[in-house]
């Protein structure tokens, strides 16, 4: 009898330890503000850019032609990816707003229920909110940082104590982009020298996918590659291949010269701010720097790629990747011949490069179905078999994928980005209702310098696209196409109204 039992005990146990062993690893990936013709996978590619490791993921992976992140800004994109829910729901249209509320699931509180072990590497930022910090969101483990952006290089508590040495108070002002240690499992905070953020977040995540464990793991990984500010090459092997001057920042300087922050500067932070980071002041090496942290966070996927293919684990891990909203003009990224840049709920604001990669059961696969970051927690909800504890906006890829149906949205899909504009997708139409705007491009030489910038306008008022046939949404359809525009905006209203209203996030429960 206790044979038996032993021996059905022992069966049950090897059971259970083949069906964890069968559950994919999972990894999602976020670039910054990447441009969408700055991946070498896409339809459209930036002639400049350089992308081998993302290109060889591709190869693997389903690319998506149709896909769109659910904000043209970072906060309000990553809320809907996280969530797997129109953020408006609860409030969030723009900066400032919505935040994580404590009602909400996320993806990472999920895979932890299906057994993962989880750990967030890089950016966070979703507007504040009770919820905001990522040890709430089911991760067991983080580093990275809480803000819209980070300084690449100043990632140590000495370059803080350069700052108050140089003016008391000095570090404190960089708001927009701070300086610093970054925060380990929000506990304690972590000085690194020498390295980049890019290198730190690549260090950490091979580290996590490295470690002994009997369960399969789910890692966020968000780069704040290529997010301004950008004054520097990541380090001299990307300066020489790029010709890139270095620009190094010497702690135990009398003065910072420009790009530098300097807090003697004429006008204050805010002025150098603005001339950096709006481009008041061209800087000639501007797309070259770009290319060259983009070309660094490339090397850093495939570094983990290869990581994955050692420990044995490539075929069976899924591998997300995409950019948080289209690319900014302001550190000069290519959006092709999209429309307009981030800010802007016109293609090149939302539209995003996106793959999804799982050697074991994915072959490679174009596909020109609309797609949104929605869709990645419907997604990971079926590949592991836990029910979301909400009804998602988003819906599982696995279908289109795998062949069975060919379009997964075939509902409206809808976006609402406040003073950025709303707009409505449905099919080949898509409408469009936003204020003028001024954005700036870029000329650049033979010797890939910047030479001159550009503003281009986007013309205030409500459009009607066909992008099927104008995917850079040069031709406005709206008056020969009335009954089209009426019904799109009727539809838009009937959303707008299930919506919440916008709410600060520090002030969400």
């Amino acid at each position: 009898m206790s044979f038996k039992l032993s021996f059905i005990s022992i069966f049950l146990i090897v059971s259970v330890s083949l069906i964890a062993s069968e559950k994919p690893n999972v990894i999602v990936i976020l670039s910054d503000d990447q441009g969408y013709a700055d991946a070498g996978f896409q339809e459209i590619v930036a002639p400049d850019v350089k992308t081998p490791c993302l290109d060889k993921l591709a190869k693997s992976a389903a690319v998506f032609r149709n896909a769109y992140a659910a904000s043209p800004i970072c906060s309000t994109s990553r809320l809907a990816l996280s969530t797997g829910r129109y953020q408006q729901r609860w409030g969030g249209y723009y900066y400032g707003q919505g935040g994580l509320p404590t009602s909400e699931q996320t993806i990472a509180e999920m895979m932890l229920e299906a057994g993962y072990r989880t750990m967030k590497v890089g950016k966070t930022h979703l507007n504040n909110g009770p919820k905001q910090d990522p040890m709430k969101h089911g991760f067991e483990k983080w580093l990275g940082f809480i803000h819209h952006s980070w300084d690449f290089h100043l990632i140590s508590d000495k370059d803080v104590a350069a700052y108050e040495k140089r003016k008391k108070g000095s570090s404190k002002s960089h708001r927009m982009s701070p300086i610093g240690p970054l925060t380990r499992n929000s506990e304690s905070k972590e000085s690194f020298e020498g390295m980049t953020t890019t290198d730190v977040f690549r260090d950490e995540s091979i580290k996590f996918i490295k470690e002994e464990s009997e369960k399969p793991f789910y890692l966020q990984l968000e780069f704040n590659a290529v997010h301004t500010i950008m004054t520097r090459p990541p380090n001299k092997e990307y300066a020489d291949k790029y010709g890139i001057p270095m620009r190094p920042f010497d702690r135990n300087a009398s003065k910072w010269e420009f790009p530098h922050w300097d807090p003697d500067y004429k006008g204050g932070y805010k002025k150098w701010y603005s001339d950096v980071a709006h481009l008041k002041v061209l800087d000639p090496y501007g797309r070259k720097i770009y290319l060259a942290y983009l070309e660094q966070m490339d090397a850093a996927i495939g570094k983990i790629m290869d990581t994955l293919e050692k420990q044995g684990i490539a075929e069976n891990t899924i591998v997300f990747f995409s950019s948080d909203n289209g690319g900014s003009h302001q550190s000069y990224a290519n959006n092709g011949k999209l429309n307009a840049y981030k800010y802007c709920v016109m293609d090149g604001g939302i539209k995003v490069p996106m793959l999804l990669s799982w050697p074991k059961k994915f072959k490679h696969s174009k596909i020109d179905s609309i797609v949104t970051h929605r869709d990645v927690f419907a997604t990971l909800s079926e590949v592991t078999g836990v029910k979301p504890k909400k009804a998602l906006d988003g819906k599982s890829l696995l279908p289109l994928v795998e062949g069975k149906v060919k379009n997964l949205h075939t509902e409206p899909v809808f976006w609402d980005a406040a003073k950025a504009g709303w707009c409505v997708r449905h099919g080949k139409w898509k409408l469009v209702n936003i204020g003028a705007k001024t954005y700036t491009d870029f000329e650049i030489d033979e010797n890939g310098l910047v030479t001159k910038m550009i503003p281009t306008k986007v013309i205030a008022g409500l459009k009607l696209y066909d992008l099927d046939a104008d995917p850079g949404e040069t031709k406005n359809l709206i008056e020969k196409y009335p009954e089209i525009g009426a019904t799109m905006e009727k539809q838009y209203k009937e959303w707008r109204s299930q919506m919440g209203d916008p709410v600060r996030g520090s002030k969400k429960k």
